[in-house]
């Protein structure tokens, strides 16, 4: 099985740049109004990005995502070399570097469409 979340937003290059940049992943398919990105490492891990009112869709998908209440979490092997990565940009963290005991050490950045990235490293 493969998750796969697709997002209806007006911020298509927005997000492509965000998730390309900042989280690794690589463009697996773009259309006009479409863009589907997937991780090299975990290709399982896949995020999709549709303009809303896309004439492709049904329009029971036709609205746009408006956030918030949504959190992606990915685990990493070592938040500290991620937080070092992102801590001069401080526009998109918007929780720094903590721990706590259910939610292990981590950080919280902001993705274009309001979605929280949580960065986190569990204990082992």
């Amino acid at each position: 099985m493969k998750f796969s979340p697709e997002i209806y937003t007006s911020k298509l290059e927005e997000s492509k740049e965000f998730y390309t940049r900042n989280l690794g992943f690589e463009i697996v398919k773009e259309l006009e109004g479409y863009i589907v990105l997937s991780h090299p490492k975990y290709p399982e891990y896949e995020i999709q990005f549709c303009i809303p009112n896309s004439p492709f869709v049904k329009p029971i998908f036709h609205p746009e995502f408006r956030g918030p209440g949504l959190l992606f979490q990915f685990e990493v092997e070592d938040v500290e070399i991620e937080w070092r990565k992102f801590s001069d940009q401080k526009g998109e963290i918007v929780l720094e570097l903590c721990s706590e005991p259910v939610n292990g050490k981590h950080f919280t950045l902001m993705d274009p469409n309001g979605i929280l990235i949580d960065l986190v490293e569990f204990e082992k």
